[in-house]
């Protein structure tokens, strides 16, 4: 007969005894991977200690073996936050990894030598929110050891109970108690504020800087206490006048906020105090009205960084900070003034939003109340009169017991949310109420009690809202609907004022595009009338000689008008390079490289008496970029900078692999991603912000007359943008220079960007079929020509539906060579796209004169398609298709 398994509910229930949570977690936990092995193995001790664990509901752990196996049962869970489950078994050095060095001392003290340990109270950094942000806890707790069946020590059992609410609490109400009684010896109002400061001073932990404002009669606020901020600290300015901007939102105080908190990720200059670690919140709370129609000023402090989940307990704890301050400042302000002084701040104390109420002596005798005081308890006789004879109602419920306590100790009360049945007018019932206020002892000039000053705020009001809300949480989906409508309606505002405003900012644009057109058509209009004027009279100076029979100078009039061509051919490049429409044959490219390849030319160009220096980046990444562009883009830069040093001086090349965030990509309009960048800097005359506004304008330049087109930079510029890329320029009058270009890391690797060596054109005859297509006939006659010189058979067609025909027919063809721009409702690209379609393999070459990028692919070509940009050289053309031909042989 066979036994079956027990299930894993069952298994080990002898050990894990019980139906806790951890209790089923150890069942069904695989001990057998892990260095305790099978459960039914262990030592009696550890099986006993587990047992009482288990069945225990104080918080308890067990750690057993060399590692310290972590084991826990359900009342300790809440100490280990999100480690929970995963820390059962696991070793305690990896669990509490964030306090190992503050308790393995104490654990190695019960393994070595078989000591139990105590600890009371002790302060623990520990992060159970599993955001790697550390929290000020407190545990009382004792390690005794576990003995195995040899009788050796190998394990230890704790005993814990946490008391972080309890020190904290402690602490804080000593703050209060050290405050109160610290600005009640305080006869003036410097002295209140001087004592004060002195008291917030040393309560590192739970401030850790400490800030009073008080406005003065023209609303400016003006600080009379700073404790731990430096002095001329960003955050601490001396005023803050109206309207000015400032580090604390005076706007919201002025609204009507009581208190707030403010985030300060932003400032890790900020004040440590005791941690090391700057606050991540300050909070600010207006000193308690005291009888006028505002606040007199504001209480800043920075928050435990250890503490940030007790947001709402800290803003209420900083009230009462601001709500003590306040009448001190105020009494001593009275005790200065005359008697006439003293009648008005009475009457002041009487008409305080909190209430607020005077007794005296051990029976609690009532010497003053006021207007608020009088509101919330149903206007009655009260002054003259002990607690117990004005309001009877009170016996019972423990009112008469706190004032006698605060009497006798000498120790402040504090109340939150203190329930009280009040009845407010005679023959009705009782109203309950709810307070939140302080019981404050007053001392005589020999430091003895000899009255309590009461001061709080019924929060009936807020305990009914908060009772709501947790009732109205419970409809989640009705406020998820309304809160959706809103949102849809807040969008449509924001969508309408969107359109507004990109309607005005169009309008905008294209009034600066039309003027940037006229600088743009202007400038071209005379540059390229010099250079028809120099290509027209060489050509009438040909005219003229060959009809006069005069042979011999002809090749100095062809040579001044072939240059004038190439400098109108390169104005036509910068033109398209500046309108980002230029066609771009990209690769992947080694930029070290290339700057290399470009060393010498640049030695040469800039001149002997100016030093280069290369700095080439270790490790640079690959960048997908027209090589040939980026040498010329780095030609021009490395030109402006040697004329900005006619002196002489330093020209820097730097290459260097750049990670741009969303700050870093927004200063550069740029998206956030991994950049090369290629930087030259010099050490001439710098520029002004002016000039710098405008260098990337077409035709701006700074040069004189006859220096330059002031095309460079704007050449510079497209060809970047197109790239996907961007360049900036950092600049100072007499600091020099710095212009640096980025473009997108790719991944793949550079291809060799040697430019390859120019070859005369082979006299052999060519072999293949080539078809030309372009609208132009004396260009589309002149391409033929060279293909008959060169031995290969032509096709022609004028537009691309004809020329179509020709690749959808059976006809043999080696070669497509077309314009972009094609009339008949088809371009280049749409003809090459339908030819492909029945002739994949066709090798196609585009030549165009104008800069149609949607019809090459954004500036991009695919595989197999080459691009030849007019004007040419008619043996840059024979090279180009000889080599093409080849390819396709």
């Amino acid at each position: 007969m066979t036994t079956s398994s027990p299930s894993l509910a069952e298994r080990h229930a002898d050990i894990f005894i019980g139906q806790s949570e951890m209790a089923r977690h150890m069942r069904q936990h695989d001990w057998d991977a892990t260095p305790l092995g099978p459960p039914e193995r262990w030592p009696q001790g550890l099986k006993a200690a587990l047992r009482i664990l288990l069945t225990s509901r104080f918080e308890m752990w067990v750690g057993w073996g060399p590692d310290i196996a972590f084991f826990y049962n359900d009342a300790y869970t809440p100490t280990l936050g999100t480690k929970h489950p995963h820390a059962l078994g696991r070793p305690t050095s990896q669990v509490w990894a964030e306090i190992w060095n503050d308790v393995k001392d104490r654990m190695h003290a019960v393994y070595e030598r078989g000591e139990s340990t105590w600890d009371s109270s002790l302060m623990l950094l520990i992060d159970r929110a599993g955001t790697g942000t550390l929290e000020e806890t407190y545990h009382t707790f004792s390690y005794s050891p576990l003995l195995d069946d040899d009788g050796r020590v190998n394990g230890l059992f704790c005993a814990v109970s946490e008391e972080t609410r309890r020190v904290i609490s402690e602490r804080r109400l000593g703050l209060l108690h050290d405050l109160a009684a610290a600005i009640a010896r305080g006869g003036t109002r410097q002295q209140v504020l001087d004592n004060a400061c002195s008291v917030l001073a040393r309560a590192q932990h739970d401030l850790p800087f400490s800030l009073i404002y008080l406005y003065d009669a023209q609303g400016t606020a003006r600080l009379h206490c700073n404790a731990g901020m430096p002095a001329g600290h960003p955050l601490a300015p001396a005023e803050l006048p109206p309207g000015a901007p400032h580090p604390w939102p005076m706007d919201s105080l002025d609204a009507g906020k009581i208190a707030f908190s403010i985030p300060l990720e932003a400032r890790a200059d900020a004040p440590t105090g005791a941690w090391g670690v700057s606050p991540h919140t300050a909070f600010v709370a207006a000193l308690p009205p005291q009888g006028n129609n505002r606040s007199a000023g504001f209480f800043v402090c920075g928050g435990n960084p250890h503490r940030s989940n007790d947001t709402d307990e800290m803003l209420s704890f900083v009230q009462l900070l601001a709500g003590q301050v306040a009448p001190a400042i105020a009494h001593a302000e009275a005790l200065e003034s005359s008697t006439a002084e003293r009648d008005r701040l009475r009457d002041l104390f009487r008409m305080a939003p909190g209430f607020m109420c005077v007794m005296r002596g051990p029976d609690h005798v009532f010497e003053f109340v006021n207007e608020s005081y009088q509101q919330l308890i149903g206007r009655r006789d009260l002054e003259g009169k002990t607690v117990h004879e004005a309001m009877p109602e009170l016996e019972g419920q423990g009112i008469r017991e706190l004032l006698d306590e605060v009497y006798r100790s000498g120790k402040p009360y504090i109340g939150k949310n203190l329930k009280v049945r009040l009845q407010r007018a005679p023959d009705m019932p009782l109203s309950e109420h709810y307070l939140n206020f302080i019981y404050q002892p007053t001392l005589d000039s020999q430091g003895t009690v000899n009255g309590i000053f009461a001061e709080g705020y019924d929060v009936t009001d807020q305990r009914i809202a908060e009772q709501e809300l947790r009732t109205l949480n419970s409809h989640l989906e009705a406020r998820v609907a309304e809160r959706t409508r809103d949102l849809e309606n807040a969008l449509a505002r924001l969508t309408a004022e969107s359109r507004e405003r990109e309607a005005v900012q169009e309008a905008l644009r294209q009034s600066q595009k039309m003027e940037a057109v006229g600088q743009l058509t202007g400038g071209l209009a005379h540059d390229f009338n010099n250079l028809l004027a120099t290509i027209s009279g060489s050509l009438e100076l040909l005219s003229r000689r060959v009809a006069q029979g005069r042979f011999d100078d002809l090749g100095r009039y062809v040579t001044v008008g072939q240059g004038a061509a190439r400098r109108a051919a390169s104005l036509t490049h910068r033109m398209l390079a500046f309108s980002r429409r230029q066609t771009l044959d990209p690769k992947p490219t080694d930029v070290n490289r290339l700057v290399r390849g470009m060393e010498e030319l640049i030695r040469r160009t800039i001149g002997p008496e100016t030093e280069l220096e290369v700095v080439n980046a270790v490790g640079l990444w690959t960048t997908h970029v027209d090589p040939h562009q980026l040498e010329s883009a780095l030609l021009n830069l490395c030109i402006n900078s040697r004329d900005a040093m006619p002196g002489g001086g330093r020209l820097t090349i730097e290459s260097a692999n750049a990670w741009m965030d969303d700050r870093a990509g927004r200063e550069r309009d740029l998206p956030p991603g991994q950049y090369v960048s290629l930087c030259v800097t010099d050490t001439g005359a710098g520029m002004t912000a002016e000039v710098m506004q405008r260098i990337f304008e077409p035709f701006f330049t700074t040069k004189p007359i006859g220096m330059g087109t002031g095309l460079g930079l704007s050449m510079v510029y497209g060809f970047a943008r197109q790239s996907g890329g961007q360049v900036r320029a950092y600049s100072e009058p007499g600091m020099g220079t710095t212009m640096c270009i980025y473009l997108p890391r790719h991944e793949a690797p550079p291809e060799d960007s040697d430019l390859p060596v120019a070859r005369p054109l082979e006299a052999a005859e060519g072999s293949g079929v080539v078809l030309v297509v372009d609208d132009e006939p004396s260009v589309r006659s002149l391409v033929v020509e060279v293909l008959h010189e060169m031995g290969y058979q032509t096709l022609e067609a004028g537009d691309g539906p004809s020329a179509l025909q020709i690749l959808q027919s059976q006809v043999h063809l080696d070669l497509l060579i077309t314009d972009v721009g094609l009339p008949g409702g088809m371009n280049g690209r749409q003809l090459a796209d339908g030819g492909r379609l029945t002739r994949p393999d066709l090798k196609i070459l585009f030549i165009t004169g104008y800069a149609e990028n949607a019809a090459v692919g954004n500036g991009h070509l695919e595989r197999g398609m080459h691009v030849l940009t007019k004007p040419f050289t008619l043996d840059a053309l024979a090279h180009r298709v000889q080599a093409l031909i080849r390819q396709t042989t």
